[in-house]
């Protein structure tokens, strides 16, 4: 069983070595495997997304990174709305702060399985326990469209954005989950748990920033 590590840009450092090898692991698997990028001179897979705005969970298992998430806030840059708009035709872009783009999962070959309870089903539910203790409403986002009826086995309602498309021979659809308790109890009962995979390490600044109430704001509220 996997535990997902919540990395920021507050506690990054903790992780220099889990870090380097997930942008490594990354590379193999978004370079080497998929083709989706020219190679790296470092063997370190990085885009423009990788910024401070975004949240990684590391799935570590038996002291080696095995599976990963990326979750970037939609009110900031995101895949979608920089490469994909074009695929939001029915709802347009999303672009909520409570709403989490999730993007650069991978799963190592050896962890890779077609059982339902397999590291992918760990790694989301990791992720919708992480969304539900920020408060998120929906995480999703660009993803290859054999993911959809994986939500629909874990019993998550998810909801396209726009048709699916073929892009360099794979189908794709942006799509975002619907983030609740029950989509949470829901994989937990498929993966066979009742506890949190989440660790938590160091500043862990909330994924979502409350806007900070304005001098005429706080008078109204204390009257």
């Amino acid at each position: 069983m996997i535990t997902a590590h919540v990395v920021n840009a507050q506690n990054k450092h903790l992780y220099e070595n889990e870090f380097d090898e997930f942008l490594r692991r990354r590379h193999d698997f978004f370079v080497h495997q998929k083709r989706w990028r020219p190679p790296s001179p470092d063997g370190r897979e990085l885009d423009q997304f990788d910024t401070d705005a975004a949240t990684y969970l590391l799935g570590i298992e038996e002291g080696r990174v095995v599976t990963s998430a990326r979750l970037i806030p939609t009110s900031e840059p995101h895949m979608v709305s920089e490469v994909f708009p074009h695929m939001c035709e029915k709802s347009g872009v999303p672009r909520r702060p409570d709403w989490a783009e999730w993007t650069r999962t991978f799963v190592v070959p050896d962890k890779r399985s077609t059982g339902l309870r397999g590291t992918l089903t760990q790694l989301c539910c990791a992720v919708m326990e992480y969304a539900l203790e920020e408060g998120l409403s929906a995480v999703g986002g660009v993803q290859e469209t054999y993911f959809m009826p994986h939500h629909g086995a874990l019993k998550w309602r998810a909801e396209p954005l726009g048709m699916a498309r073929e892009e360099n021979g794979e189908w794709y659809i942006v799509a975002y989950i619907e983030v609740n308790e029950q989509a949470l109890a829901s994989v937990r009962r498929i993966v066979g748990i009742d506890y949190s995979l989440l660790a938590r390490r160091g500043p862990q600044r909330p994924f979502v920033e409350r806007k900070k109430p304005t001098a005429r704001e706080d008078i109204n509220s204390q009257a």
